[in-house]
């Protein structure tokens, strides 16, 4: 059944727009579905995975007048180069630059300043070496004013200040994270607000380090029963416009939906608040939602309902695997998209794509 696939590689480039360093080209092996036979099947196939393997790398076809610029000004300053060099990890040089064309579109200068903050920002913060550690690491950064230590600390944002996951792939193969302020009370966290910061800056870093630093990342906040006094109090305020200046600053074009769920009534007025400091087209990705069947019907549409969390009529249990460097990973035979489906506009069908580790052939079950 292995017999067939497609290899897709990433465009050549014109000598104007050779990356700063060999770029990682994608390949995706693709094996064709049994029903996926005549030619006009195969051509909608092979073009929506063109098209989302593009999209992963930040790539645009043919490369944007802004790209161009952009990457003609940074082959210019040799110390911005060794920088990207130094943070770009697995993405390629063009694709982190098209990022930044991108967030400032028909603005070179202010492009290319956002790029020069960006890597200011993680040499002087170290955020190479902050994506290395793990997150007890990270909390044990800063004294507490308890004198609880960073594993401790870890504990109790997972089990009762803020819990987080990592939940797996949604349809259109992008990581989901999951995070629960419901309960978030920020005046009893025993840090200071910059340590709370920098614990989000981790957790971006191993978001971004869990999909090889290519692609976009959907986030799901769970905000059930938040009250007024978390809602409007100043420490929570001042924390969530950190998130917001931290996340426009340094991962550009990485949000690909965020969805607020069970929001309360009175979460309007803080989200009222909240979204002025946002990018209009950050805001265009936020869905807010309330409570009952509506959530579970747009979460499914977007991804499989059973990675959700178990309160959310899931079967995923939250810890920090497949983030936190000193947890395990996922195993290495698992899907790397778990099943992506893709809705052709020629069409009402809808072609699946299992996209497995290359090692060994999937089970029965999972060709099934």
């Amino acid at each position: 059944p292995w017999r067939e696939y497609h290899c897709h590689f990433a465009r050549p480039r014109p000598a104007i727009l050779q990356p700063l360093s060999p770029p990682l080209y994608p390949l995706v092996l693709m094996r064709r579905s049994r029903r996926s036979r005549t030619s006009a099947a195969e051509s909608t196939s092979s073009s929506h995975l063109a098209e989302s393997t593009s999209s992963a790398q930040g790539e645009a076809a043919p490369p944007s007048p802004d790209l161009v610029a952009l990457l003609a000004a940074v082959n210019g300053d040799e110390r911005l180069v060794e920088s990207i060099e130094r943070h770009r990890f697995g993405e390629s040089a063009e694709a982190l630059c098209a990022r930044f064309a991108r967030a400032r579109a028909g603005s070179l200068p202010k492009a290319l300043a956002m790029l020069r903050r960006d890597m200011e920002r993680r040499e002087e913060r170290g955020f190479a070496d902050l994506r290395a550690m793990s997150a007890a690491q990270v909390l044990s950064l800063s004294p507490s004013r308890d004198g609880s230590d960073g594993g401790a600390l870890r504990d109790r944002l997972l089990g009762e200040w803020n819990p987080t996951g990592l939940l797996g792939r949604d349809y259109a193969g992008r990581p989901v994270l999951y995070r629960n302020f419901s309960r978030t009370r920020l005046w009893d966290v025993p840090l200071p607000l910059s340590a709370l910061l920098k614990y989000n800056e981790w957790v971006s870093e191993r978001l971004a380090a869990s999909m090889g630093d290519v692609g976009k990342w959907t986030i799901v906040i769970d905000v059930a029963n938040m009250g007024a006094v978390q809602c409007l109090h100043p420490t929570h305020l001042a924390f969530c416009k950190g998130l917001a200046r931290t996340d426009a600053a340094h991962y550009p074009e990485r949000l690909g939906r965020l969805l607020l769920i069970n929001a309360p009534a009175v979460f309007e007025k803080f989200w009222n608040a909240f979204k002025a400091v946002l990018d209009p087209n950050t805001v265009a990705k936020i869905d807010i939602l309330g409570s009952g069947p509506a959530v579970q019907r747009r979460l499914a549409e977007l991804m499989p309902p059973e990675i959700l969390p178990l309160a959310l009529g899931g079967k995923a249990t939250l810890s920090l695997a497949g983030l936190d460097p000193a947890l395990p990973s996922l195993p290495p035979s698992a899907p790397v998209f778990d099943v992506v489906a893709t809705r052709s506009s020629r069409g009402s069908g809808i072609a699946c794509v299992a996209v497995y580790d290359c090692e060994e052939e999937p089970s029965p079950q999972a060709e099934e």
